[in-house]
């Protein structure tokens, strides 16, 4: 026997709102408000902001020049969160210039459900980034000579 199953999905959940002519004609470009083109335009350069930045911040902190002055713990730790950064900046806010100019989602349902878990995963990977962090700066105020024999190279993996 074959069994039907229905999908219950909230209208405003599903992604039928680009399927209107104005969205998918080169006509809809006429209907685009002044405060769409903000919107859009805010999104792309908090975009391009976020990628030079990050990019900036691993050459800095990771180059000779520097490195010198900072302990190889914090670098790695702070490497990893301009990582972490530069992934959201190239994985997450771009696709989100689109739905802010016209104020739909075009990318379909499973790009949806890939972005989200895209942004709660990196938002959390931040989270215990810093969490590591603050535990870091805790142990090297708190216990600094141990601190130093354990964070130092030769004590570090081989």
């Amino acid at each position: 026997m074959e069994q039907k199953t229905t999908w219950l999905t909230a209208p405003s959940l599903q992604n039928s709102s680009c399927s209107h002519p104005r969205y998918s004609s080169v006509r809809g470009m006429s209907h685009l408000t002044i405060s769409d083109v903000v919107q859009a335009s805010i999104v792309l350069l908090l975009s391009l902001g976020i990628l030079v930045a990050n990019i900036l911040v691993i050459i800095v902190i990771n180059s000779r020049r520097y490195s010198k002055y900072i302990h190889s713990q914090p670098r790695y730790l702070l490497t990893s969160l301009a990582s972490n950064d530069l992934a959201i900046g190239l994985l997450v806010t771009p696709f989100g210039f689109l739905p802010a100019l016209y104020r739909c989602w075009p990318y379909g349902e499973l790009f949806c459900q890939i972005q989200a878990l895209l942004r709660g995963a990196l938002c959390q990977q931040s989270a215990v980034i810093l969490i590591c962090m603050a535990i870091d700066r805790y142990m090297c105020m708190l216990h600094p000579v141990s601190y130093h024999k354990r964070s130092s190279k030769k004590a570090g993996p081989k």
